[in-house]
């Protein structure tokens, strides 16, 4: 039942809800039950309420599921017409339809679901877990940068309850932080979480992708994951001891590399390269290969 409550509480989406969607249907939502139906097809985001209880089936006499908290985001797929509204739940469910309400957002707040894959471009489907509720700080900071994103994007797509997401910068919760910046910042009062949480994913991102890397093995990673996030150019910081500034040295490992990704992937690039000073992690200026890589499909 535990594991049910959380699905549901799960199914959060930012799909701004409008009367219009459910045009008509939604005075018919509220007719008395049958166990005959059909259903007429409508999505939309509605709320729970202090009468919403999940069914089996469109009928009072079919089993109980659960009963939800108040105020949680519902997704529905669909109104039958008996009266129930029909929502998605990993599976399909029914609540009757005095047991979800359209609630009101603010403008400019919500983020549509045609923005959202957009902005995030990846693999939503890796953790489509209920283990996600359980992760610790530990286990984020143990997870790599791609990983990581992946772990972000779950959260973004509703497979797991934001409030359990972990910023893995300051190990501290995604709840935890947006509600102390929202004090201070209006621009962040002005977000949704999920709002926030993609600005973060997406600088974390960026991040990801700059460096400076040591190696060429991290480098690869950096083109690896351009390529799963379907970065089309972005600029990297190398530095290499055993490179320094000797720009037919780099040359040499950046074609080297360009090959390997081409023979793996199928993907090859061109990079611009320049000798040149860029910020640290502390601010302070410093020297590197400053590298600008254009994927070539």
């Amino acid at each position: 039942m535990k594991r049910i409550r959380r699905r549901l509480a799960a199914m959060i989406t930012t799909v701004a809800v409008a009367a219009a969607i459910l045009g008509g249907c939604w005075e018919k939502a509220r007719v008395a039950y049958a166990v005959e139906f059909t259903v007429t097809e409508k999505r939309a985001v509605l709320y729970s309420n202090d009468k919403t209880k999940v069914y089996e089936a469109p009928d009072t006499s079919s089993k109980l599921v659960t009963t939800v908290a108040r105020n949680l985001p519902i997704q529905v797929t669909g109104i039958t017409s008996n009266g129930w509204f029909r929502i998605s739940l990993e599976g399909t469910y029914y609540v009757p339809g005095d047991g979800l309400e359209e609630k009101s957002t603010s403008p400019g707040a919500v983020i549509t679901g045609m923005d959202i894959p957009t902005l995030t471009k990846g693999t939503f489907s890796f953790f489509k877990s209920s283990e996600l509720n359980e992760f610790d700080s530990d286990d984020v900071k143990d997870m790599d940068a791609n990983t990581y994103i992946k772990y972000l994007d779950s959260f973004l797509m509703g497979y797991a309850m934001p409030e359990y997401c972990i910023l893995q910068d300051s190990g501290k919760f995604l709840k935890t932080v947006y509600d102390s910046e929202k004090e201070k910042d209006a621009t962040v009062a002005a977000m949704t979480m999920q709002a926030y949480l993609i600005n973060y994913r997406n600088r974390y991102l960026g991040d990801s992708l700059a460096g400076p890397f040591r190696n060429e093995k991290d480098l690869k990673i950096a083109l690896n994951r351009s390529i799963r996030y379907d970065i089309m150019t972005f600029r990297a910081v190398y530095k290499n001891s055993a490179i320094n500034n000797d720009e037919t040295k780099l040359k040499k490992a950046m074609e080297n590399l360009i090959a390997q990704m081409k023979a793996e992937q199928g993907v090859s690039f061109t990079c611009k390269m320049e000798y040149g000073t860029y910020k640290d992690s502390n601010g302070s200026d410093t020297k590197g290969w400053i590298i600008e890589f254009t994927r070539q499909d």
